[in-house]
């Protein structure tokens, strides 16, 4: 799986609160408001990750 496919992945992934790939981690107590914070977390950092990556094969 590339990147950018996993980054979209754990997007659609993270609104699934309160099914099987919710942890019921208590992180967060808005999770079904907004998904699980864990996953937006995972997916907000693997693409800064990749961002930077892609900046850095630019130069």
């Amino acid at each position: 799986m590339k990147t950018d496919e996993l980054i979209k992945a754990l997007g659609r992934l993270k609104v699934q609160t309160g099914s099987l790939a919710c942890l019921g981690c208590g992180h967060e107590h808005n999770c079904g408001i907004h998904g699980c914070a864990v996953l937006r977390e995972a997916a907000d950092k693997l693409q800064a990750v990749a961002e930077f990556c892609e900046r850095r094969s630019d130069t």
